[in-house]
């Protein structure tokens, strides 16, 4: 069995998550016939491993688990499988939620910092196809993708006001314009 499990959250990106998923379920609900069920079924699988009562209850997904629906979502990729906005924003979330684990020797491992990078890619093709919220996971991807490379989101990453993504609204002067982490995501807002 293996126990291994994601590790947790900060409590302030957690509560942002958390409050961002809850505003997002509509959209999650959401389901077209051309839409790809096994993406559907990893998706489900996904947000349920991460739902609060599984949290109250201590549960977490394990690496196996997190490994298998993204090497799923691999595969589907390469095999050219994903077509609406729906199946490319249920892509982007499952690649989204690969951060780190705590592996039983409490040592915590990476498991990708560009998987944060593909994940804005996969909201941004989920948000030229339609998807309402593809805009805001692109930032929420780009944030995140800042943390993980060792950089202060809150500083250099996106905010929104209302439905609008705001450029770094707490940086000034340099701060403003200087590239972090090599990517510059500003020309994909547009």
């Amino acid at each position: 069995m293996n126990t291994t499990k994601s590790a947790p959250i900060p409590k302030a990106a957690g509560f942002v998550i958390v409050s961002l998923l809850l505003s997002l379920q509509p959209a999650f609900a959401q389901t077209t016939s051309a839409d790809s069920r096994e993406l559907e079924t990893l998706f489900n699988a996904d947000q349920a491993a991460r739902s609060e009562e599984s949290r109250k209850r201590g549960i977490y997904p394990t690496l196996q688990e997190e490994r298998d629906r993204r090497f799923a979502v691999f595969e589907l990729l390469a095999e050219g499988k994903l077509n609406t906005a729906n199946d490319y924003f249920r892509a982007g979330m499952i690649i989204h939620h690969t951060s780190a684990v705590v592996l039983h020797s409490g040592e915590t491992v990476s498991l990708g910092t560009e998987s944060k990078l593909l994940a804005f890619f996969l909201f941004k093709r989920a948000r030229t196809l339609g998807h309402e919220f593809g805009q805001r996971m692109m930032a929420a991807a780009y944030n995140y993708y800042l943390n993980a490379c060792g950089e202060d989101a809150e500083l250099f990453g996106y905010r929104f006001e209302g439905d609008r993504p705001v450029w770094r609204p707490n940086a000034s002067g340099d701060e403003t314009d200087a590239l972090k982490c090599g990517f510059d995501p500003r020309p994909h807002f547009e």
